[in-house]
């Protein structure tokens, strides 16, 4: 009936959380997420993720985004700040600065960017790079 084990605090788990913007879908202001993030809709405002974000072929971003790894499909308006990888494919058109550790482009890809490629990226997940909104 008593039991003289104390009761364990629940042990946090690791679920990888993934967020999905659809299409159809039109987000105003900024977005602030621990986890991945996939965006088939609009997004008007920054967007800081420490996992994946993941733009869909018709999707479009105006406004910075931080993040660990990206892949990029659709329209971005804004910086992209990228700690680790970003692909950018041959659907994407990206108009803002790049910062990376790492870069690839498909071909028929469009930036019109300056490009900064460095070893040691420290994401800015606090404040926005720039402020871009249409």
């Amino acid at each position: 009936m008593f039991n003289n084990k104390k009761e364990e605090a629940p042990q946090s788990f690791s679920m990888q959380v993934i967020n999905n913007i659809g299409s159809g879908t039109t987000i105003e202001g900024n977005i602030k997420t621990e986890g991945d993030i996939r965006i088939d809709g609009k997004i008007i405002g920054n967007i800081f993720s420490k996992g994946r974000l993941v733009s869909g072929p018709g999707s479009s971003i105006a406004g910075d985004i931080v993040c660990t790894n990206g892949n990029i499909d659709g329209q971005v308006k804004g910086n992209i700040q990228v700690s680790e990888t970003l692909k950018v494919t041959k659907t994407a058109h990206i108009d803002g600065n790049i910062t990376s550790k790492k870069l690839i482009v498909d071909e028929g890809a469009v930036i019109q960017a300056k490009i900064t490629m460095s070893s040691q990226q420290n994401l800015t997940v606090n404040k926005p790079l720039s402020n871009h909104q249409s």
